[in-house]
């Protein structure tokens, strides 16, 4: 793993303990492989002709969705009151936001270990049908960009 990799990976876990999230080896594989793919191999925090914002790209249609499920849930208390745009300056931020989205679908994530389970979770999840991703993509940069292969 590469020196930014291996500090978007600090970050993730940094956000999930800093907002007392549920972490897991699949949770960070997960984050990381999104960051991956979604940021262009860890380059941009803003999309270029688009809303979406930070490491992960979200939307913030789909970060006031976060937020409404935890004003609905009284789940994950720890970040209420924020703002989209912090997103994009604080990664363990993003990576909490992006954390809380996943907790809100009923499928549990795919192992660790199982690269392309968790990309076609991330296609699925986080792209979704729509997207122009495919799970592919997200398991190629993660290999590219995360493993270096």
């Amino acid at each position: 793993m590469n020196n930014i990799a291996s500090a978007v990976q600090a970050a993730i876990e940094t956000g999930l303990e800093k907002y007392q999230l549920p972490s897991s080896d699949s949770a960070v594989t997960l984050l990381l492989m999104i960051a991956a793919h979604e940021s262009g191999g860890f380059t941009y925090c803003k999309q270029l002709n688009g809303p979406a914002l930070g490491l992960f790209q979200m939307e913030p249609d789909t970060f006031d969705f976060v937020m409404g499920y935890i004003a609905r849930t009284g789940k994950f208390t720890t970040l209420q009151n924020t703002q989209c745009e912090n997103m994009v300056t604080y990664a363990d931020f993003a990576a909490a936001i992006a954390r809380v989205y996943f907790w809100t679908f009923p499928e549990a994530l795919p192992n660790a270990d199982d690269l392309m389970g968790l990309a076609e979770y991330a296609k699925k999840y986080w792209n979704t049908s729509e997207g122009k991703a495919t799970a592919e993509k997200y398991y190629n940069d993660y290999n590219r960009y995360v493993l270096g292969q």
